[in-house]
């Protein structure tokens, strides 16, 4: 294996492992379409919320990666 194979062995495990976290779709099974847009009692922001956060948050890091302005 190259070093560039083994590189990207190794990031793609890091990516799919799940032993800190869950994964998105774990995450997100089983909520009821009519809740996603509601706070939880006691919780700050919605799943919609947390979700657009991570969306945006993507569109950052992959804009940073490829614009070196």
């Amino acid at each position: 294996m190259t070093n560039d194979a083994a590189l990207r062995e190794q990031l793609r495990k890091v990516l799919d492992w799940e032993d800190a976290h869950v994964g998105f779709d774990t995450a997100v099974e089983g909520i009821p379409a009519e809740l996603c847009g509601k706070k939880p009692d006691g919780a700050p922001y919605s799943a919609w919320q947390l979700l657009e956060h991570l969306r945006m948050a993507q569109h950052d890091i992959l804009d940073f990666c490829r614009n070196p302005k």
